[in-house]
């Protein structure tokens, strides 16, 4: 039986952005459904944060869980505009399981005064560590946000029931069972994938591969593969400045107008739309 040191060995993290923003005026996040997990904090400033339909006050000291999935809408007071600390993040663990995937967390929790100094310490280290373009400031933002990430899971659990506010119930979780599959896809994104080539490394046949990947995903072998080829080109459509073409080329598609037919087929908009959609929205 799995245990929960089990769901998280070997836990690891890709950082999509980590800062401190202190938003304009006229600020807002129209709805949106949030492509990665999100930790933001209010440093200053009083606004609202709501998750399918449910709204929230954010006021100083409150930490907000986004989770993947989810829709969300958020604005502030124009004459007491946010400044938050913020950091976007996707965490896997062996067999690119998301250990947070099937875990309930609350919406909000409103720090106790040493934890908001704790936590601030721990934005300020991250933010600092994710900026350092050095191999040592990479691997120190990847344990920085472990360290945050850890103590928000500890505050929402151990806060007093007064302190937290909304619960999003876990998302289903992947199927154990195709995990070693759906590894080796990820890390071969890049490369030609076909049905058969797929079940030759699964040790199946092509149609038995099928049936087992419908049964447990809900989805064929390649349609999975389009749907992570188009995961992996959001990451880095928010991630960076390389042209849509390079991105095409670096998650497995060979022809840009094929690439963009997919993305607004399974994203509902153009990668340069999205692109200028998500990239750091508490900059806007």
């Amino acid at each position: 039986m799995a245990t929960i040191r089990d769901s998280w060995r070997d836990a690891r993290a890709e950082i999509v952005h980590a800062d401190c923003y202190p938003c304009a005026p006229g600020w807002r996040i129209p709805a949106i459904v949030v492509p990665y997990d999100d930790l933001f904090y209010i440093y200053r400033g009083r606004g609202w944060i709501e998750r399918d339909g449910e709204r929230l006050d954010a006021l100083p000291g409150d930490l907000f869980w986004w989770r993947h999935g989810r829709r969300y809408e958020a604005g502030h007071d124009p004459a007491h505009p946010l400044t938050v600390f913020s950091t976007g993040f996707r965490l896997r663990t062996v067999g690119e399981a998301d250990p947070l995937r099937a875990m309930t967390l609350p919406d909000r929790v409103r720090l106790a005064p040493l934890e908001r100094v704790a936590i601030e310490e721990r934005f300020v280290r991250l933010a600092a560590s994710r900026n350092d373009a050095g191999a040592h400031g990479q691997l120190a933002a990847q344990g920085e946000l472990l360290a945050l990430v850890a103590a928000a899971l500890r505050w929402s659990a151990e806060s007093p029931a007064a302190a937290r506010s909304g619960t999003a119930s876990p998302l289903p979780a992947v199927p154990e069972r195709v995990d070693p599959v759906l590894r080796w896809i990820d890390a071969h994104l890049a490369e030609p994938l076909t049905l058969a080539g797929i079940a030759r490394q699964a040790g199946l046949g092509s149609s038995r591969l099928s049936a087992v990947f419908r049964m447990q995903t809900g989805q064929s072998p390649m349609a999975w593969v389009r749907r992570r080829r188009v995961d992996a080109a959001r990451a880095l459509l928010i991630e960076g400045d390389r042209t849509i073409e390079r991105v095409a080329r670096s998650v497995g598609f060979a022809d840009p107008f094929l690439f963009s037919r997919v993305f607004r087929r399974l994203v509902g908009m153009s990668p340069s739309a999205y692109r200028a959609a998500h990239a750091h929205p508490f900059a806007r």
